[in-house]
């Protein structure tokens, strides 16, 4: 019996196994991989993102789709070629297994890398999975809650200042769904107001959605710019910080709120596999046959394809055109590929890849669209209508056609709902970035959590209350701030202030002093620590 394993639960590892088991190959038994138990249909993370659709709107049961077909949720691991073993770890404790294999689809597809541009991965919300969109929508609500209610207007412009780097169409689309979500909820904030509230979208191209013709581009612009979106096009990011983007046109924004649709990369798992990489992507030839590993396939996002079309390329080296990485694509992909597999346990010939796309659509938000269709360019309310039908027809489960469905009609309908489910993005231990003169915390701040210097300087200005006078402490590299004041009150005492760029690690609150109460040595360096470093504060 051959067993295919396939690694990967997007559009190209689900589609393949699915036409596996239309196929009905006998002597096969096919297994899927996926570190998720549930297929998500990525285009709809800014609906759920801004609350157009609940999150179970944007995903399937992977079990539910491929019924019939064995499944494990499990993290892969490494992958033995020369053995043909899969190493994974599963279950509460991770513990490591290995599943044999005698043909292997690699479809891990790709991940965030926000390592291209200083500061992005400490600072930016990503657009990939359903906690992303979770986590953006709980901060632009919190950003609201705030921004009404305070009276530190420096802290108010960088609250209404949303940022999205990417003018593609996860960019174009997330930016589009966020705008109609702020302009349906300004009302229930009393003090806000439309005009305050500001949007900037960055792109590096001369032209939003670069992919598509010009005058879609165009029409783009003049609608965003209607909208009184800010639009950056020729411009790239240089850096973000915690208060602020730094783009190449000499333009600063304050902003509390950078969201990223740029920068993607292959797993550490396939850079390290050494597989034959090209352009950040596994090799594979027009059958999607891995470069030199024999019963080895390649699709999807995680793969370079040459395409036999071309006119449909993600771009020309040598006059090979290959596959750009979306879902139309990856899904015909995965219908090939099931038939060369089945072809080459049999013998029989393969087929080259060979596909034109039938078009992209892009939806603008409220009720606004764009795309071609084969040679057709559509705008406006006409292309946003194909744009949801489009959408619903290929979402892989019915079932979850009918939520779609049902979602957007009282979205239509219902009041857009204003519910935070956390507070402002506080993971339990984050990196900061402050450029020189930024302030870390202030005086009378509640203090929630603990610093580690890893780059720069900073200066913590104290004020005695009982005589007014203030005392002075500098902290370098591996120094730290913070600690006295969440084990000994509630508030902060003193003033941090960076004294050039500079760079921290910050740990929460309640994990430094879950530290402090089970990790003896921690609470006896810091008992030692504090009295020998405030005496003339407390004396």
């Amino acid at each position: 019996m051959n067993k295919i394993l396939i690694l990967g639960g997007g559009f190209a590892g689900v589609y393949t196994a699915k036409a596996l088991k239309k196929i009905k190959s006998r002597g096969c038994e096919i297994e899927l991989i996926s570190d998720n138990n549930y297929f998500i249909f990525q285009p709809l993370l800014p609906e759920v993102a801004a609350g157009t659709l609940n999150s179970a709107d944007a995903v399937t049961p992977i079990r539910q789709m491929l019924k019939g077909i064995k499944f494990r949720n499990a993290e892969v691991s490494h992958i033995d070629f020369e053995s043909k073993r899969v190493f994974i770890y599963q279950g509460f404790k991770k513990s490591r297994h290995y599943i044999t294999y005698d043909h292997l689809v690699i479809a891990l597809g790709q991940i965030s890398n926000l390592e291209i541009v200083p500061g992005l991965k400490d600072h930016a919300f990503k657009m990939r999975s359903l906690q992303d969109a979770h986590d953006l929508r709980n901060h632009i609500i919190g950003c609201l809650e705030l921004a009404d209610v305070t009276s530190n207007n420096k802290l108010r412009e960088r609250l209404l200042n949303f940022v999205v780097i990417g003018g593609g169409f996860s960019g174009v689309e997330t930016i589009g769904e966020i705008k109609e979500m702020i302009d349906r909820l300004i009302p229930y904030y009393g003090s806000l107001n439309k005009n305050e509230i500001n949007f900037h979208i960055v792109e590096f191209a001369s032209q939003l959605l670069p992919d598509m013709d010009k005058n879609i581009g165009e029409y783009t612009y003049k609608k965003f710019s209607k909208k009184n979106i800010n639009i950056h096009l020729n411009t790239a990011l240089k850096e973000v910080t915690e208060y602020k983007i730094f783009l190449s046109n000499n333009k600063n924004i304050f902003s509390h709120t950078v969201i990223s649709t740029i920068g993607s990369s292959v797993s550490d798992l396939i850079k390290n596999s050494g597989l034959d990489l090209e352009y950040g992507k596994i090799v594979a030839d027009g059958f999607f046959r891995v470069k030199n590993k024999k019963n080895v396939w390649a699709i999807g996002d995680a793969a370079l394809i040459p395409n036999e079309d071309k006119k449909q390329m993600l771009f020309k080296q040598k006059k090979i055109a290959f596959a750009p990485p979306n879902a139309q694509f990856a899904v015909r992909q995965g219908k090939l590929l099931a038939n060369n597999i089945t072809n080459s346990i049999k013998s029989n010939s393969l087929k080259k890849f060979h596909y034109t796309s039938k078009g992209s659509l892009a939806s603008l938000g409220s009720r606004d669209g764009v795309g071609k269709i084969y040679f057709l360019t559509v705008k406006g309310l006409l292309a946003w209508l194909i744009w949801r039908v489009f959408y619903l027809s290929f979402i892989p489960s019915f079932s979850t056609k009918i939520r779609v469905f049902f979602g957007w009609v009282v979205e239509s309908i219902l009041p857009r709902n204003a519910v935070m489910t956390r507070s402002l993005k506080n993971e339990s231990v984050r990196f900061q970035n402050f450029k020189k003169g930024d302030i870390v915390f202030e005086e009378g701040m509640i203090a929630d959590g603990f610093y580690i210097v890893l780059k720069g300087s900073f200066k913590n200005t104290f004020r005695k209350e009982k005589t007014g006078k203030n005392f002075e402490k500098f902290y370098k590299v591996n120094d730290h701030f913070g600690a006295r004041v969440i084990l000994s009150g509630n508030r902060r005492t003193g003033t941090i202030e960076a004294l050039e760029d500079s760079k921290v690690v910050k740990i929460d609150k309640i994990t430094f002093a879950a530290l402090i109460s089970h990790f003896v040595p921690f609470k006896e360096y810091f008992d030692v620590y504090l009295k020998e470093n405030f005496k003339k504060l407390d004396s």
